[in-house]
C-alpha cells in the first residue's frame, strides 16, 4: 500500500476530491496547514489606511490517502492535474510505502483494515 500526503492550494480542493471521486478513492482524511516555502503571499489591509504585508506562513490543506500500490500513480496524476496553476506555491505530493494498518474497532490487518471503496461515477 501507498500513503499519498498533498500539500494544495485551498482553492483547488474541489477539482481535485471530484477527480479522486471519479478514480473511486473513498477515503480521504483532510486538513488546514500553513507552511513557508519559496511562494510568498501578499496581504493589502486598509485599516486607517493602506498597508501590504507578506505572510510567514501560506494556508494550505493537506490531503492524505491510502490507496493500493497499482493505482498509486492514477491518483497521483489525478492530483497533479487539478491541483496546478503551473506557478510557485501549487504545493506538494509525498509518496510512501505503508507497512502494516490495523483497524482498532474490528482489528483487522493490512488490506482488509482498508476499505478501497468504489465510488460510482455521476452520469
Amino acid at each position: 500500500m501507498k500513503k499519498i500526503e498533498a500539500i494544495i492550494r485551498r482553492e483547488k480542493f474541489p477539482a481535485v476530491d471530484a477527480a479522486l471521486k471519479q478514480l473511486g478513492v473513498g477515503g480521504l482524511t483532510v486538513e488546514e496547514v500553513a507552511g513557508r516555502g519559496r511562494a510568498r503571499h501578499t496581504t493589502t489591509v486598509l485599516a486607517k489606511g493602506r498597508w501590504n504585508y507578506e505572510e510567514e506562513y501560506i494556508k494550505h490543506l493537506k490531503l492524505e490517502i491510502l490507496v493500493q500500490e497499482s493505482n498509486a500513480q492514477r491518483v497521483i496524476d489525478a492530483i497533479m492535474a487539478n491541483a496546478s496553476t503551473s506557478s510557485v506555491g501549487d504545493g506538494k505530493i509525498f509518496v510512501s510505502s505503508v507497512d502494516e494498518v490495523l483497524d482498532i474497532g474490528s482489528k483487522a490487518v493490512d488490506e482488509k483494515a482498508v476499505t478501497f471503496a468504489t465510488v460510482p461515477t455521476q452520469n
